[in-house]
């Protein structure tokens, strides 16, 4: 390692080019130093290697035996380099490098995919990695190392975590295109009394920040509580109940020609962060799908929700 630490790339590459053209002068020009410089440096590489590697005379210069046996190695040294400082700057420059996220299972559903599909057209050699999973396995996946990170709704460990605020997410009500809320603009929580109501996760993020705005409201309860909002749809196109979702998962409702109604009570809404492990610095791909992220405004996605019929 001390040989290692004094060692210099320039010393090699001086070393290869006197051993190409074999001449002090058109091997000093083709470095850009004049042959006294040049001269001292193919000194300092022969001290640091404890041999002669050039016979020189005032007329010629050859290689020593030694100076034979360094030459495919600092060739192969010299190559490896190379490549590793190139590889760094497609990295830093976008050309390649992969990033892994983890997100909300409504997310996934057709913004998120949309956001990684206008980075893969800019950038089509990062490779992408996605995870759709609920907060807290999200927060596992983090704890790991398997994500550089993730968006959620939640964030329960302030003090392992750096989180930065994305947007809110609006809550609607959704149901089958012949309820009687169907052609309302809108609702409030309290209007969806007395319905068959359909559970998303109870544990889950959904639910988290619509209960403290449902207390003492009697929903009709239909015993049907669901994870996954493609299942939750299923349910409501056959009749089975109503729910509320987040928008960017209004996706997979609207595709069955149900209903969705904006909620207009105050305050009701799901922040989402954007959640990475505390101290750790993301790549730059990493960095650069956050730039496409940002680049599809909540206000835009939420406008293209669909509406209820009229």
């Amino acid at each position: 390692m001390e040989t290692l630490n004094r060692f210099s790339g320039r010393l090699l590459t001086a070393f290869l080019k006197l051993a190409e053209h074999q001449q002090f002068k058109l091997a000093a020009k083709r470095m850009n130093v004049t042959p006294s410089a040049f001269s001292q440096m193919i000194s300092r590489l022969e001290q640091q290697m404890g041999v002669r590697l050039f016979d020189r005379d005032t007329r010629h210069v050859s290689l020593t035996p030694e100076g034979e046996l360094l030459v495919p190695a600092a060739r192969a040294l010299a190559t490896d380099i190379e490549s590793m400082i190139a590889n760094l700057r497609d990295h830093a420059e976008k050309r390649q490098g992969k990033v892994s996220l983890a997100a909300l299972p409504s997310l996934c559903a057709d913004w998120l995919p949309r956001v990684i599909a206008a980075f893969r057209q800019r950038y089509p050699n990062i490779r992408v990695r996605l995870f759709d999973t609920v907060s807290a396995v999200n927060v596992d996946l983090l704890r790991r190392g398997l994500v550089d990170y993730a968006i959620n709704s939640r964030v329960d460990n302030p003090e392992e975590f750096d989180s930065t605020f994305l947007f809110n997410e609006k809550f609607y009500f959704v149901c089958q295109p012949n309820h009687p809320l169907a052609n309302r603009k809108n609702v409030k929580l309290i209007d969806l009394a007395g319905y068959p109501y359909i559970h998303s996760s109870l544990t889950g993020s959904i639910w988290h920040w619509i209960e403290p705005h449902a207390k003492g409201i009697e929903f009709k309860q239909t015993g049907l509580e669901v994870a996954r909002l493609s299942t939750l749809a299923g349910l409501i196109f056959n009749g089975l109940g109503v729910s509320i979702v987040p928008a960017f998962g209004l996706f997979q409702f609207s595709r069955l020609g149900l209903c969705s109604v904006a909620i207009r009570d105050k305050g009701l809404h799901r922040p989402l962060f954007l959640v990475k492990q505390r101290g750790r610095t993301l790549s730059v791909a990493a960095e650069a799908l956050l730039e496409s992220i940002a680049a599809f405004p909540p206000t835009r996605e939420l406008s293209a929700s669909p509406k209820s019929p009229t």
